[in-house]
């Protein structure tokens, strides 16, 4: 088999799938020409659905992720001879392939959980996702825009982690597996706080907001941030005290 050229591998990977089809890897093409365009219809879909074009910003962080994890891969497979890529089969090339179809099933949260058997986590991912998305078109709240990309990574990263677990057989029971709903019934107060927050700020700026001027607008804004971040200070400053104090304890401890 003939050296491929990286070069040309290197102009073909702006269209992910392209120059694998070069280095003869059709099933990883296949995946990648999936996943570049899923994302891209996607995010185009969820911005018609929702009637803002907020949601765009997610091309301009998921595409050069995937245009850089193409192209690192089809380097990968320039850099073995023929015999190697012969060879490579049955449980290496299964796990490989499994790993990368969980990945490009993430980018739409949940379903690379769901294709790894666990329902649970993947349909929380999911609601979590989709009921953000459809808040933003419904309230106009951009305030939530921020939510979308943090459950994006975490869905793509987390699936990604339970292949490695599989794989160095320390797979949980599901049982013993926990959601993102289970991790905030941890913390009912923190949830029941943000909660009457987001509603206060949807009263604020849906209701109360067309009626002020400017600059209240603007006065108001800059004050609930700033006690927010006064709030959030001390939030930190006293909770610090306790090791600081057990620390000094063991000190003493010690010196007896």
């Amino acid at each position: 088999m003939t050296k491929k050229s990286k070069f040309v591998v290197f102009i073909l990977s702006f269209i992910p799938g392209l120059s694998h089809l070069y280095v003869e890897r059709k099933e990883r093409a296949v995946i990648f020409f999936g996943l570049f365009f899923g994302v891209i219809f996607g995010v185009v879909g969820m911005s018609a659905i929702t009637g803002t074009d907020d949601l765009l910003a997610i091309l301009a962080l998921g595409l050069p992720v995937i245009w850089f994890a193409a192209l690192v891969d089809a380097f990968s497979w320039t850099n073995r001879s023929g015999e190697e890529k012969d060879t490579w089969a049955g449980e290496g090339r299964n796990f490989s392939n499994r790993k990368l179809i969980t990945v490009a099933l993430s980018v739409v949260p949940g379903a690379g959980h769901m294709y790894l058997g666990r329902q649970k986590q993947g349909v929380q991912l999911m609601s979590a996702f989709f009921f953000t998305a459809f808040l933003m078109g419904w309230l106009h709240m951009s305030l939530l825009l921020f939510v979308l990309p943090v459950l994006w990574f975490y869905a793509i990263f987390d699936a990604f982690h339970q292949v490695e677990k599989e794989q160095g057989q320390e797979r949980e029971s599901s049982a013993a597996e926990m959601g993102i709903f289970d991790w905030l019934g941890n913390y009912p107060k923190w949830v029941g706080w943000g909660l009457i927050l987001l509603g206060s700020f949807v009263v604020f700026d849906r209701i109360v907001s067309p009626f002020l001027s400017w600059e209240i607008k603007n006065y108001i804004q800059t004050g609930l941030v700033s006690l927010v971040l006064i709030f959030s200070g001390i939030k930190l400053l006293t909770g610090s005290k306790v090791p600081v104090e057990e620390e000094d304890g063991d000190k003493c401890e010690d010196g007896e």
